[in-house]
């Protein structure tokens, strides 16, 4: 069956084009032929005019002057050349329209992972997230792993009466938060199953895979993959780092991503620990049996975190604040033997739900 993706758009975010590549590479496994529905974030008109006239005028103030902006977001180079390797896409839309489906003889919908049904991250096209643009087609519509990435419903009321009809049209839904049942069941008035994003349903090997032409790095370093890095953080971690007589290597994602994907997989292949503020980066440890240290991040919501490290046993290593790292949390070592069987066994359901979800 050709499967549309519909999930965030493709952007400089490490962990957001893995689930998307993980997510292809399972269904692929399945027998189906994938791809994703490459949509564009619109922007207003009347921010990009006054994104120049701001340039305009910092022009003639000296040590202020910055380039003009384009209309059209660019994505790193970089992080370019895995994508277009390895993501089978359409070609750039910034509509979702019924054509579309016919244009690439779309057979069923799949939408998900990741935040899909946040509407801080979707404020422009919520609707299109629970397939309003298919409202009316014969296929199958399945969510896998969609997530609304916080435990309270963030919906205003005119949102949830229209996204809450939308739901109903699916032939299953699943999601990557236990509270994201309860929020399906007690707004959506739908059942949805708990199952594994996307990235835990391949295996180490798989991603070892495509980092192997990366040199593997000898030292003992902690890596550091924090989205929204502070001065306090930075503090504790350097103490860290002290205390186990190893260094730092800081790197992060969105504008400021300096890493190949390869490179960003190999960082954690390659550390001896691992601190982040990253649900995606708190995967990875996990996958490379890393020990790790997440600090939970409250902006970008932390129930995704507190579901997955409670489903494989691993909810000591959550911390709220970075002023929790101590000597006794960062030396408490991981039983990965345990880990792995939990996983395991989520991985298998997982896979089983997809599986059945599609035929």
């Amino acid at each position: 069956m050709r499967i549309g993706i519909v999930t965030l758009p493709i952007h400089d975010n490490y962990g957001m084009i893995l689930q998307n590549y993980a997510l292809q590479k399972v269904l692929r496994s399945l027998g189906h032929i994938p791809i994703t529905i490459n949509f564009l974030y619109p922007t207003p008109l009347w921010r990009f005019v006054l994104s120049i006239c701001k340039t305009l005028l910092l022009y003639f103030i000296p040590g202020r002057r910055r380039s003009f902006s384009s209309y059209r977001v660019k994505q790193s180079p970089r992080i370019k050349v895995f994508v277009d390797k390895y993501i089978m896409r359409t070609r750039p839309i910034r509509r979702y329209t019924r054509r579309l489906l016919r244009k690439y003889r779309i057979e069923g919908l799949v939408v998900g992972s990741d935040q899909v049904w946040r509407p801080a991250y979707n404020q422009w096209h919520l609707e299109d997230m629970f397939l309003r643009f298919a409202r009316h087609v014969e296929m199958r519509k399945v969510a896998y792993a969609a997530s609304f990435g916080v435990e309270k419903m963030e919906f205003s009321k005119r949102q949830l009466k229209r996204c809450a009809p939308l739901l109903s049209q699916f032939d299953k839904v699943s999601v990557r938060e236990a509270s994201g049942v309860d929020l399906c069941r007690d707004y959506f008035h739908v059942d949805a199953e708990l199952v594994l994003d996307p990235t835990l349903l391949l295996d180490k090997s798989d991603y070892e895979r495509l980092c192997t032409n990366v040199p593997r790095r000898t030292e003992k370093f902690i890596a550091c993959y924090l989205l929204d890095p502070t001065e306090e953080q930075q503090w504790h971690i350097d103490r860290m780092a002290q205390y186990l007589h190893m260094t730092t290597k800081y790197f992060t994602s969105y504008h400021s991503a300096s890493l190949t994907v390869e490179e960003w997989l190999a960082m954690f292949r390659d550390a001896a620990y691992v601190v982040t503020d990253s649900f995606h980066g708190t995967i990875f440890s996990i996958v490379f049996e890393k020990p790790f240290i997440t600090i939970a991040n409250n902006v970008r919501g932390v129930d995704r975190f507190v579901s997955l490290l409670r489903t494989v046993g691993l909810e000591t290593q959550l911390i709220y604040s970075a002023e929790k790292l101590t000597e006794e949390l960062y030396c408490d070592p991981i039983n990965w033997q345990t880990v792995d069987i939990a996983l395991s066994t989520c991985k298998e359901k997982s896979m089983t739900y997809l599986e059945k979800s599609l035929n």
